[in-house]
């Protein structure tokens, strides 16, 4: 009996890495031109890119294109696909008299 070896996922930096190295070498350039703004993924196995404008349709068809694909989600013509931060308001601060 033969069984076939089981294949790790890739780590997040290596699905990282490969997404963006696909991106700069087979679709930067034209999407950067007319797709600004847009969502997408690209399948860092097979180097398809999966276009939409949002970054959860671009997740979404990916998948029902390739359900076992590895995906690298870019948002056109910036540095990252989302962006987090957080801010604090400082408020007087109020005393009830007893």
């Amino acid at each position: 009996m033969c069984e076939k070896p089981v294949s790790s996922a890739p780590s997040t930096q290596a699905i990282a890495e490969r997404g963006e190295a696909i991106y700069d070498q087979r679709y930067r350039a034209e999407l950067e031109k007319s797709s600004h703004e847009k969502f997408v993924a690209i399948d860092i196995v097979n180097g398809d890119a999966t276009l939409a404008e949002t970054g959860e349709d671009a997740i979404r068809l990916a998948i029902e294109k390739d359900p076992s694909g590895f995906f690298h989600l870019i948002r056109v013509g910036h540095k990252a696909a989302f962006q987090a931060g957080w801010y604090m308001e400082l408020c007087p601060l109020k005393l009830d008299p007893l």
